[in-house]
């Protein structure tokens, strides 16, 4: 019977390990933009990962560095992520929703275009040999403010 309780009790560690190291993960997804440390940022991504934001769908990590570190330029972000909903989908896979907030200011056709993002991360994590890594995220915005740019600039 003990045998069982310590297996079972190993087991909800592990689960508990991992959602920390999946959280740890966006955390510092969110840090490396912000910081625009796009190298380090880059090897977040599994080799097949697939980004997709109202800036576009980027496929692999090379042009998810590329499209996301072009669309920012010499711009300023600050980004947020809250209420991570982790659901397991196997023992190496987990989808997660988390809730976003972000301020963006960059330039566009040379105007000054600011805008606050409110939405959701939609996001899939596998666990490689090296840890635990995002294989796709695709960004909803429910609700923005802007300034600057507009559509028919």
């Amino acid at each position: 019977m003990s045998e069982v309780i310590d297996a079972d009790l190993a087991a909800q560690l592990r689960r508990l390990f991992d959602i920390e190291a999946i959280k740890a993960i966006k955390h510092k997804y969110i840090r490396l933009v912000d910081t625009k440390r796009w190298e380090e940022w880059r090897e977040l991504f599994t080799d097949d990962c697939i980004l997709s934001t109202e800036g576009g769908v980027h496929e692999g990590p090379d042009a998810i560095m590329r499209g996301v570190s072009k669309s920012i330029g010499d711009g300023n972000t600050i980004h947020r992520v809250t209420m991570p909903e982790i659901t397991f989908t196997g023992p190496d896979s987990a989808d997660v929703i988390w809730g976003q907030q972000d301020v963006v200011s960059v330039m566009h056709k040379g105007k000054e275009y600011s805008f606050q993002g409110y939405g959701y991360y939609h996001e899939q994590y596998v666990r490689r040999a090296d840890g635990w890594k995002i294989r796709r995220s695709v960004l909803k915005r429910r609700y923005t403010t802007q300034e600057g740019w507009t559509p028919i600039d």
